[in-house]
């Protein structure tokens, strides 16, 4: 593989991985032109290599990133991670860098340095295994202040980060918010070689409530440009290859999904069926002029889920109804009217709006450009969630349609659950756990800004929640669930001043029982040993 002619690279690295890292590059290519001089003010890089050995503070890159592109306006930037950055709970940080790399081989950075030359973008991507958080000790009120102090500090940090990338801000003022930058980076060092001992031994709130995200196995995406619809491709061909070869390992009758009741084949081909008709629905719109795409999403939508379900089946396939043979395809296209939707799904205009029209991501009141580590990896989380929620509502139809349709049972449903007991029972355990989590769960979920997410990893359906904001959600509730939040409300209202008042309760009961009753019985012991004439009275 051979890079452009005449490009110019700088190396900043330890001298010996830099050294190393020149040699092996301009082995591969001789057309390169390789500095390891940082200080040369007469040479201008094309693109600059960084090499970070020993990663400490997200901030601190940040700052340093931020220098770097002062410097050489012009440049591109590729980050390396390496040595130390190996454990497998790093997790590589969002930067806005044209790359971003874990660990890579001498290839991979060649390829890279091709890629961000003719102005694509490359970015490792975690593989996301999620487990259940072990219980953790209660923190101590140390333990809170200096939680609520570094998030204080990250929060003005990140405002102060959005102002300086900016182009609306002037100078002077980005030379005044990078003073004030300097100087909370130093605050958070400050505390944190502190109070690190601490952290390490109780670091209980610095981790979810629910589940704990850790990252390995990363993997490269090569964007080859910034445009929005090879940005989609490229997700639907990572989802396409993940969700193609499900084969689940968990018990059927401990799930909250009634997709993982179909069979095996069947759950792969509908997840694949409704990325397929995903993907030509954003063909259409894009080659179409649709003047209000909201009106028309319902039936869209529809008709996206009434083809996933049609094209399960052969064309020809026919199966007994009623002592009558008809074909399954006809029979959906005449049937199928589900208009169901699940609270916990994304709108779909909120990612197919970015995608046709070339514009960033509207995410919870920010404006991130797809092309971008944190954008892609939220878009394809979005968009994913999306897909295996409605195959899960296509999945409990199909559930409907085999209730009184024993031979289409046989056909589509999990072994474990063909018998008339088996059936009847999972879908009466599904619909328990819906009725609890939509009237219960979910309220909860997003009075507290959460939304939960489903994926499969190493072929286990599983859940996990990311903080969003979720007020529009809130106001549209039913009214037996904004009842739920009102005692959620309620209750935290209450906790303090019931707090406050059984401590004062309690400091009267102590009170009475030392000071009076304690009193008196000691009192009536000292009268009956002074009636037995075992004491003399004073």
């Amino acid at each position: 593989m051979d890079l452009t002619k005449e490009k110019s690279i700088l190396i900043i690295a330890p001298s010996l991985i830099a050294e190393s890292l020149s040699l092996k590059l301009t082995s591969l290519d001789n057309n390169l032109t390789i500095s390891l001089d940082a200080q040369d003010q007469e040479f201008s890089p094309d693109l600059i290599i960084w090499n970070i050995l020993n990663f400490h503070s997200e901030d601190l890159v940040r700052l340093e990133l931020l220098k770097l592109k002062e410097r050489w306006e012009y440049s591109k930037i590729l980050i390396i991670f390496s040595e130390n950055s190996k454990s497998n709970n790093f997790i590589l940080p969002n930067l806005t860098s044209e790359g971003n790399l874990l660990n890579p081989t001498i290839e991979k950075v060649l390829e890279s340095i091709n890629t961000i030359s003719s102005g694509g973008r490359v970015f490792d991507l975690g593989q996301q295994n999620i487990k259940p958080i072990k219980t953790l000790s209660k923190p101590s009120l140390n333990h809170k202040f200096l939680a609520s102090g570094l998030k204080q500090i990250d929060n003005e940090i990140n405002k102060i980060f959005q102002y300086i990338n900016e182009e609306s801000t002037s100078g002077f003022y980005q030379f005044i918010l990078k003073g004030r930058l300097r100087e909370l980076i130093t605050a958070k060092s400050l505390l944190l070689f502190l109070w690190g001992g601490s952290l390490e031994q109780n670091n209980s709130f610095l981790v979810d409530d629910y589940n704990n995200i850790e990252s390995s196995s990363a993997e490269t995406v090569f964007l080859q440009n910034k445009d929005s619809l090879e940005i989609w491709n490229m997700i639907f061909k990572r989802a396409i290859k993940k969700y193609s070869q499900i084969c689940l390992k968990q018990n059927v009758n401990n799930t909250p999904l009634i997709l993982s009741g179909l069979k095996n084949e069947f759950i792969s081909k509908l997840i694949c069926n409704v990325l397929n008709e995903l993907n030509t629905l954003i063909e259409n719109i894009k080659g179409s002029e649709i003047k209000n795409l909201t009106n028309e999403l319902p039936s869209l939508i529809n008709e996206l889920k009434r083809n996933s379900l049609a094209k399960l089946a052969d064309n020809y396939l026919r199966i007994k109804r009623n002592g009558e043979s008809i074909s399954l395809t006809d029979y959906v296209f005449n049937e199928f009217n589900n208009d169901d939707k699940d609270f916990e799904c994304h709108d779909l205009l909120l990612f197919i709006e970015p995608i046709v029209n070339n514009t960033p991501l509207n995410y919870d009141g920010k404006l991130l450009p797809l092309y971008e580590t944190e954008s892609f990896s939220i878009t394809e989380s979005i968009i994913t969630n999306w897909v295996l929620r409605t195959s899960n509502l296509i999945a409990s139809e199909i559930f409907n349609y085999c209730s009184d349709w024993p031979e289409l049972r046989t056909f589509i449903i999990n072994p474990e659950l063909q018998s008339t007991r088996g059936f009847e029972r999972f879908r009466n355990n599904i619909n328990n756990y819906n009725r609890w989590h939509n009237n219960i769960d979910m309220p909860i979920y997003l009075y507290e800004s959460k939304r939960e997410y489903i994926d499969v990893i190493d072929n286990i359906f599983v859940r996990y929640f990311k903080n969003e904001n979720r007020e529009k959600d809130l106001k549209n509730l039913e009214w037996f669930q904004k009842q739920v939040t009102l005692l959620v409300e309620i209750r935290d209202a209450l906790a303090p001043q019931l707090e406050i008042a059984l401590k004062y309760i309690g400091n009267i009961f102590v009170t009475i029982l030392t000071k009076i009753v304690g009193k008196s019985i000691g009192l009536i012991g000292k009268g009956i040993l002074q009636g037995l004439g075992r004491t003399n009275s004073k």
